[in-house]
């Protein structure tokens, strides 16, 4: 039983083993199959690893390639953000130069406006530069510069056809008292109605210029070919400027009659420099001056000849005031017992070769020349030494002497000066030197002339008024003056016998004298009547011929104890 049991068992057990050993099968080809699979998952497992591997390299690969383009993306960023900033900044230079181009345009606009009106300026400037080169601004008539060329034109044509021509200069009388009277601004209208005037008396083919000041020169052309019919071509257009000229004039609020002196020379059909022609005018025309004006002159040679002589008489006027040719004549003053009061200092030139010259011959000239101003110093010095001397002698020690000033001379704004170095240099007591002013002389600047004549007074120095009635006197500024004498003038003494105008005048200036309580002298006495006639009618001073001529000083003072 135990071996049934144990066999059973053991049955059991085989069929269990039989079983353990099937399961065991099937677990060895299930374990094959697994071993299969696992092979084919080896396999499979080799090609993914390899598969893998090759995606990892590939991934490696696209990760370096990553990195490669990364960077050169970040590059290409870089450059891109470089690119923008350019891009900004070229696009602020490209504004920019878009404004300033705009600027510019509207520089450029600016700048052609500029231009135009430069060029306008310019071309006006180019005609206000041809009128002030060729043509007076005042009047419009041709300049100097215009009138030599067409002077230079004419006498070529003059050569070529045979025709004469003439020049005329022209100057107006009496223009700077003009000017000095009622005013430049009056003067300027005057010139410019004469300019108008000459202008409407000529032909076409003839000129009038404005050479300056008061001077026109009128060029006449196509005159007769034969030289007396010319002449006389010429004198009758003269004739008919002096006319038309003579007429009135309104200047401004002032009535104004004016006359003219024209010289004339005529071409000659030779060949004449201008400068020539207009010389030989020049000089014909002081010669009709020098006859009085209004009236015309041809060219004489002789005229040449004065003008030679007067440029001589210049240099030796120079030579004279060097070497101190001059002298003081003196010409005794009186009073109505006859007693020498004074006397008059005259000056005369004492040339080495042609003797004593009357200063009527150089005065005029040294006035002109400005040669009067050193002459006039030595004058004043000379007198104020003489005051010293008759200082010293009880017999002269009261005489006054008396001296001429020029306009010139009075002028200067150093004149009070030198007069008071004179008088503290020499000691002279200055009541003792009177100076003679002439009534043109302080037409100039009446009130220029009063403050100095008062400058003067305060020292002492006494003012006469010489040639009374001869001028241009007015009680207005008469009264103003710090006068102390009045000097009858002689061309109202010479007739005063014969001549009861002349004696009314005199009368006149007496009275007028004793009005405005100034002493009176009368000059150019040369007889016992006329010293007579003076003494009825209440002048008790005189000089003249009739006491004694101007002398030297040893005659003079010889006379005076004689």
């Amino acid at each position: 039983m135990a071996l049934v049991a144990a066999n059973k068992a053991l049955a059991l057990q085989n069929e269990e083993k039989e079983k353990r050993a099937a399961e065991l099968a099937i677990a060895n080809g299930e374990l094959a199959y697994e071993n299969s699979e696992k092979e084919k998952r080896a396999a499979e497992l080799v090609i993914a690893n390899t598969e893998l591997a090759y995606q990892n390299q590939e991934k490696e690969n696209r990760a370096a390639e990553l990195v490669i383009a990364n960077k050169e993306l970040a590059f290409q960023n870089k450059e891109k953000s470089k690119r923008a900033a350019e891009l900004i900044v070229a696009n602020k230079e490209l504004a920019f130069q878009s404004k300033e181009k705009s600027k510019r345009a509207a520089e450029l606009i600016e700048a052609n406006k500029e231009l135009a009106f430069q060029n306008d300026e310019k071309e006006k400037r180019t005609s206000e530069m041809n009128e002030l080169a060729f043509y007076d601004p005042l009047t419009k008539l041709p300049n100097r510069k215009l009138l030599v060329d067409r002077l230079q034109q004419a006498l070529s044509t003059s050569l070529r056809t045979g025709q004469e021509g003439a020049v005329l200069y022209l100057d107006l009388d009496n223009f700077k008292t003009l000017n000095d009277t009622i005013g430049h601004d009056s003067g300027n209208l005057l010139l410019e109605q004469v300019a108008k005037r000459i202008a409407a008396c000529l032909r076409a083919v003839d000129t009038v210029a404005r050479i300056g000041g008061d001077d026109f020169v009128i060029l006449l052309q196509a005159l007769s070919t034969r030289n007396l019919e010319a002449a006389a071509q010429a004198r009758a257009i003269s004739n008919k400027i002096l006319i038309e000229l003579n007429k009135p004039y309104q200047l401004e609020q002032n009535p104004y009659v004016c006359t003219s002196s024209i010289g004339v020379t005529l071409f000659n059909r030779k060949e004449s420099m201008v400068e020539e022609l207009l010389q030989q005018a020049n000089i014909a025309m002081y010669q009709a001056k020098k006859e009085g004006g209004d009236t015309i002159r041809f060219y004489d040679p002789h005229m040449q000849e004065v003008i030679n002589a007067r440029a001589l008489l210049e240099e030796e006027l120079q030579v004279a005031i060097r070497e101190e040719q001059f002298k003081l004549f003196y010409q005794v003053q009186v009073d109505a017992s006859g007693k020498a009061v004074g006397a008059e200092g005259l000056i005369r030139w004492i040339h080495p070769e042609r003797g004593l010259i009357s200063p009527i011959h150089f005065i005029p000239l040294s006035e002109e020349t400005g040669l009067i101003l050193p002459i006039g110093d030595w004058v004043i010095n000379t007198a104020c030494a003489q005051l010293r001397d008759w200082q010293q002698q009880p017999h002269t020690r009261e005489l006054g002497l008396s001296i001429n000033v020029s306009a010139k001379q009075f002028a200067q704004s150093y004149f009070v000066d030198q007069v008071k170095l004179a008088l503290q240099r020499f000691n002279v007591n200055p009541t003792l030197l009177k100076l003679e002013l002439t009534e043109g002389l302080l037409l100039h600047d009446v009130d220029q002339a009063i403050d100095t004549m008062n400058t003067l007074c305060k020292v002492g120095v006494r003012f006469s008024l010489d040639d009374f009635g001869t001028g241009y006197s007015s009680l207005q500024y008469l009264k103003k003056l710090p006068l102390e004498q009045i000097k009858i003038d002689q061309s109202f003494v010479r007739d005063i016998a014969n001549d009861e105008i002349d004696k009314s005048i005199v009368r006149t200036i007496i009275a007028m004298a004793e009005t405005m309580e100034l002493n009176v002298i009368a000059e150019g006495v040369e007889t016992e009547g006329q010293r007579q006639i003076l003494l009825r009618e209440g002048c008790s001073n005189y000089q003249g011929y009739l006491f004694g001529k101007p002398v030297p000083i040893e005659s003079f003072e010889q006379a005076l104890v004689g």
